[in-house]
C-alpha cells in the first residue's frame, strides 16, 4: 500500500536518463515538452524516492486527457515509448515512465549519473542476472528462475505504481490532466502489467485500490489472466512470443504454451500477430548485417502497437469494445500451422503475411533473436501478383478492412502504402509503370 507522496522537479530534463530515446527529436515539433521529477512516498512499509520521466503536450488545449504509465524495463529501456511514440504524439497523449524496479533504477539510471540521482532510494537488492540460458538447458526453467529473481528484487514495485496512480487522480503531476490512465508494458514489463492484472482482480491484494483504467500488455504472455478480471485489458502477442516458437529456437520467454488464451473475462482481448518479431526493424534496423541472403524484416511493428493502444483508449473513453481477431491456428500438439509461403496461419493478419512480398522469419540467429528477417524473390512476386499496381490494389483493400475493424489506423495504412509503393518502384517488376498512390486510390474506390 502507499502512503502520502510528494513530487519535485529535477531541472535540466535534457540530461535525464532516457532523454536520448528514439523519437525524442520529434517532441518539440509535435508541441511536446519533456520533464523529470523525483517522487517520494512509502510503499511496502518502507520509504522510497524515485524518478518519473514525463512527456506531455506543452499546451493544455492539445492534451487529450490520456496518460500512459510505463514501468522502466528490467534492462533499463522504455519499449512502449519505443513502439508507440508516433501515436502517443499524434494522439495528444501524456506518457510517464516510472523507475519502480530496483535493478534498472540502480544499475542503469543511477549508474548513468550518480550525482543527478543521488537521492533515489528503493528497497530490494539489485541483480545482475540476465534472462539467458546455457546450451541444452530447459528454456522454461531458465525463464522461471529469472522471473523469480526479478520479482524478489523489487518489493515496492506495485506500491510505487499505486503512488503514481493516486498522484495522477489527485491532479498532483504538474500540468497533467488524467482522465484516462493506461498501465502499459512490453516484454518483461508486459509481465509487470499482467501481474498487476492478477493482483487487482476482485479479491486480490490490489482490488479496490487507486489504479489505472485499463491495461496494455505487449510481447509477454504466460498463465491465463483471471476470469473475473474487470479492468479492460488488451494483450498483444507477436508470433515470436509464442512459447513453441521460442523454445524451438532454444529461447526463454514468459509464455506457457497457449495458456494466455484461457482467460474468459469479457474485459480481455488478445491479439496474436503472425509475421511479427519481438522488436521491429522497419524503422530502425540493427547495426549488424542480417543473415545471408536476407534483409531485416519490414513488418510494420509500430503500426500494430498503435492500433492496439487506440483500441484500448477508445474502449475506455467511449465504451466501444475492440473487435476480436482470430487466434493463430495450431495443430493437435499446439504447434503453429503454416501456409504455403511458410507463414503462420490465422491471427491478426497484415498484408505482410496475407499478401506477402517476402518470407518472414520472426527469430534471427544468435544475439539478434529479437529481430525478424525476410527473404524476397522477384520471380515469386511476379508470379503471385503480376505487377506492382495489382499488388498495391489488393493491399489497399485488405488494409481498408483492417481499418474498419479497428485493427489498423488509417494514417498508418496510408503511410505503409506510400512506403511500399516507393519500395516497389525500385524493384525490377514487370511493366506497366507503378501508379501513384493517388491514382491507386481512384482505381480502387
Amino acid at each position: 500500500m502507499t502512503g502520502q507522496q510528494n513530487i519535485e522537479a529535477l531541472p535540466g530534463a535534457e540530461r535525464a536518463f532516457g532523454a536520448d530515446d528514439v523519437g525524442v527529436d520529434g517532441l518539440a515539433p509535435a508541441g511536446y515538452v519533456q520533464e523529470e521529477y523525483l517522487l517520494a512516498g512509502t510503499a511496502a512499509g518502507e520509504p522510497f524516492r524515485t524518478r518519473l520521466l514525463l512527456r506531455r503536450p506543452a499546451e493544455h488545449e492539445r492534451a487529450g486527457g490520456v496518460v500512459v504509465v510505463e514501468p522502466m524495463h528490467f534492462a533499463g529501456g522504455r519499449p512502449v515509448w519505443d513502439h508507440a511514440h508516433a501515436q502517443l504524439l499524434r494522439g495528444g497523449h501524456t506518457w510517464i515512465e516510472v523507475a519502480c524496479q530496483t535493478t534498472p533504477a540502480y544499475r542503469r539510471m543511477v549508474a548513468s549519473d550518480p550525482h543527478r540521482y543521488a537521492r533515489v532510494r528503493l528497497a530490494g537488492t539489485p541483480s545482475d542476472r540476465r534472462p539467458e540460458i546455457a546450451p541444452g538447458a530447459d528454456p522454461r526453467r531458465a525463464s522461471d528462475a529469472f522471473a523469480r529473481e526479478w520479482w524478489a528484487t523489487s518489493p515496492q514495485l506495485f506500491g510505487i505504481l499505486g503512488s503514481v496512480f493516486a498522484l495522477l487522480r489527485d491532479g498532483g503531476v504538474p500540468d497533467v490532466r488524467a482522465e484516462v490512465v493506461v498501465l502499459a508494458g512490453a516484454s518483461q514489463t508486459g509481465g509487470v502489467v499482467r501481474r498487476y492484472a492478477a493482483l487487482a482482480a476482485p479479491g486480490g491484494p490490489l482490488a479496490g485500490t487507486v489504479g489505472p483504467d485499463g491495461l496494455l500488455a505487449l510481447h509477454s504472455g504466460g498463465a491465463a489472466l483471471p476470469d473475473d478480471l474487470d479492468l479492460p485489458t488488451v494483450e498483444l502477442l507477436a508470433e515470436s512470443d509464442i512459447e513453441s516458437v521460442r523454445s524451438a529456437a532454444g529461447l526463454p520467454g514468459q509464455g506457457r504454451d497457449l495458456a494466455h488464451r484461457d482467460c474468459r473475462s469479457p474485459s480481455y482481448r488478445c491479439y496474436e500477430v503472425p509475421g511479427m518479431a519481438h522488436i521491429g526493424t522497419r524503422e530502425r534496423a540493427p547495426a549488424v548485417p542480417p543473415p545471408p541472403g536476407s534483409r531485416w524484416s519490414r513488418f510494420p511493428h509500430a503500426h500494430v502497437v498503435h492500433a492496439a493502444l487506440e483500441a484500448l483508449v477508445t474502449w475506455l473513453r467511449d465504451g466501444r469494445e475492440p473487435v476480436p481477431a482470430p487466434l493463430l491456428e495450431t495443430d493437435t500438439r499446439g504447434l503453429l500451422v503454416r501456409d504455403a509461403t511458410g507463414h503462420a496461419r490465422g491471427g491478426l493478419r497484415l498484408p505482410a503475411v496475407e499478401l506477402p512480398l517476402a518470407r518472414i522469419a520472426v527469430i534471427s540467429p544468435g544475439s539478434e533473436w529479437l529481430h525478424g528477417h525476410e527473404f524476397a524473390s522477384v520471380a515469386a512476386l511476379r508470379a503471385r501478383y503480376g505487377d506492382a499496381a495489382a499488388y498495391l490494389a489488393a493491399a489497399r483493400g485488405h488494409l481498408h478492412r483492417l481499418v474498419g475493424q479497428g485493427h489498423y489506423l488509417a494514417v498508418d495504412a496510408e503511410r505503409w502504402l506510400a512506403e511500399t509503393a516507393a519500395e516497389l518502384a525500385d524493384a525490377p517488376w514487370s511493366r506497366p509503370p507503378l501508379p501513384t498512390p493517388a491514382a491507386l486510390d481512384r482505381r480502387t474506390r
